[in-house]
């Protein structure tokens, strides 16, 4: 599976709980473009004694009205003008609700209640231009150049909102522009000795796909700037691994999560990345952890099983895969099918394993990729008539490496081995296969393995009497092998079976090559009396 799917697959568990770091965390994470973690923290610490009501009011409202929900955002402003009639920004908010229903005077005077609470503050005349510009940006254009040209002239050019309020106004059409807003709100408020963390993380989010590079050291910027912010270290671990730089996504996203304000549920995609940068053993720590209070979380019993597939303990991913697939709150997707029959097959367990394969086939009829490995488990199972059947209808779907191709004519072997000799059968799955290994062999001409199974199946095709056509596949295939001496005793059994059968062949054709065949043969296994019987006689 790719990391990055899997990455993707743990999203849905990042909501579980929030940060530690109280309001302000929903606040940033809001202005960076993280609506729904920000709902989640504004929510769920709405009543701490730490809380700027008005504040999460206004932003609770602004996250409600970005969803459409017009009634809950007016409610939401409605409430923080009660709580603090002194925080302009609600007004912004009631104003914002009456410009989208079209009451445009009422709007004006909400907006104007705003500014007259502090008419110094340019950020609040900035905050009514992006009231303008959430409705309508090209019916409300003049109106948003001119509080924004009020807000740089009063501020004398200093207003960081301005260039935050810009940069997203271009960030859609000119990325490159647009950081260069976010760049001069950060340059604003660095001469006000203040970190516009909103402002960096807009500027790595519009600028990523231009240059990664800029995006990421931006963001290297923030944090040495701020070395606690947890949204400055998660920002900086996700773009690392959107830009393929696994290993420091993995410990950049491990310093987050020892950081006391990152979201527990994170933890969750530390352990995939964990998985991601072959950590498997760390991997499967964290999400023991994980499950020790969460023991229904099937995230991490997906990764378990990743984990463990990687590290060939089948035991334990096949006991993570049913953990998984016994969970009724599991979202199951086309690799969990995958891992968990490979688990079951390598456990012995063919029929299991062949009815998970087919269950994945059926939910996903267009993954081509799955057909190989059920016919794989088929094999094993031996069942050879369903694998060489899968098999050829993953082929005739267009697909087809030679290392297919090759798969395919072993699986004909196979079919062709269990039926019995002088059949029509027998001699039709042969030559089947003896179709698919040319093929292969006319893709790669120096592979010994295609030569093999390609004697294999002639032998077959001729009820196991060695043959010319036979004897001249193991001799290429000798050839081939012979390349690389080094190999020699691990392809012991192809030097056995090619010298015994080639003898057995030139018995009757060439009897010197039949001795030297036999004595290449007693080489590798000098013990064989009948064997040395044979050598004997034809040397007479």
């Amino acid at each position: 599976m790719k990391l990055r799917f899997l990455f993707s697959l743990l999203l849905g568990a990042t909501l579980a709980a929030s940060a530690q770091g109280g309001y302000q965390d929903g606040v940033d994470n809001y202005n960076a473009g993280r609506p729904d973690v920000a709902k989640a923290i504004l929510t769920n610490t709405l009543n701490d004694s730490g809380t700027d009501k008005a504040v999460s009011y206004f932003y609770l409202g602004s996250i409600a009205f970005d969803e459409g929900n017009l009634a809950e955002a007016k409610n939401n402003f409605d409430k923080g003008v009660s709580i603090n009639p002194q925080y302009p920004y609600n007004y912004i908010g009631q104003g914002e609700v009456a410009l989208k229903n079209g009451n445009k005077g009422e709007a004006e005077r909400m907006f104007k209640q705003a500014m007259e609470i502090n008419k110094k503050n340019t950020a609040v005349m900035v905050g009514v231009a992006r009231a303008y510009f959430n409705v309508n940006p090209t019916a409300y254009a003049k109106d948003i150049d001119k509080l924004i040209a009020k807000a740089l002239k009063e501020s004398k050019n200093s207003e960081a909102a301005v260039y935050v309020l810009q940069g997203d106004m271009q960030a859609k059409t000119d990325p490159g522009e647009a950081a260069g807003k976010y760049e001069m709100a950060i340059v604003q408020d660095q001469g006000k000795n203040k970190v516009n963390r909103e402002a960096y993380v807009k500027y790595a989010n519009t600028y990523f796909h231009v240059n990664p590079k800029f995006a990421i050291d931006k963001l290297v910027e923030l944090n040495d700037l701020e070395p606690n912010s947890a949204l400055a270290q998660r920002e900086l671990a996700e773009k690392y691994y959107a830009n393929d730089q696994f290993g420091s996504a993995c410990l950049q996203y491990g310093k987050y999560v020892a950081n006391p304000n990152h979201f527990p549920s994170d933890e969750a995609r530390y352990a995939g990345l964990l998985y991601s940068a072959g950590e498997y053993n760390k991997s499967i720590e964290w999400a023991d952890k994980i499950l020790a209070s969460d023991p229904n979380n099937f995230y991490m019993y997906r990764v378990i099983m990743l984990d463990k597939s990687a590290l060939k303990d089948w035991a334990g991913a096949e006991e993570a895969g049913k953990r998984l697939f016994n969970n009724p709150e599991a979202q199951l997707i086309a690799n969990d099918y995958v891992l968990y029959a490979d688990a079951l097959s390598q456990m012995n367990k063919p029929d299991e394993a062949v009815a998970i394969y087919e269950k994945a086939i059926e939910l996903n009829p267009d993954k081509a990729d799955l057909l190989p490995k059920l016919s794989a488990v088929y094999d094993r199972a031996g069942q050879n008539d369903k694998a060489v059947e899968v098999y050829k209808k993953y082929l005739d779907m267009g697909n087809g490496t030679t290392n297919d191709l090759f798969s395919m004519a072993r699986r004909y072997q196979g079919l062709a081995r269990s039926l019995e000799k002088d059949t029509p059968e027998r001699a039709e799955a042969a030559k089947e296969g003896l179709k698919y290994i040319d093929m292969a062999i006319a893709k790669v001409n120096d592979n010994g393995f295609l030569y093999a199974t390609k004697g294999q199946l002639l032998l077959t095709l001729n009820n196991d009497k060695p043959d010319a056509a036979m004897a001249q596949a193991y001799e290429d295939m000798l050839k081939c092998f012979d390349a690389d001496p080094s190999k020699k005793a691990e392809r012991s059994s192809y030097y056995t079976a090619a010298y015994y059968l080639l003898g057995a062949y030139y018995t009757d054709v060439d009897k010197a090559k039949a001795i030297q065949y036999f004595n290449d043969y007693l080489t590798l296994h000098p013990d064989d009396e009948a064997v040395k019987q044979m050598v004997a006689s034809l040397s007479e």
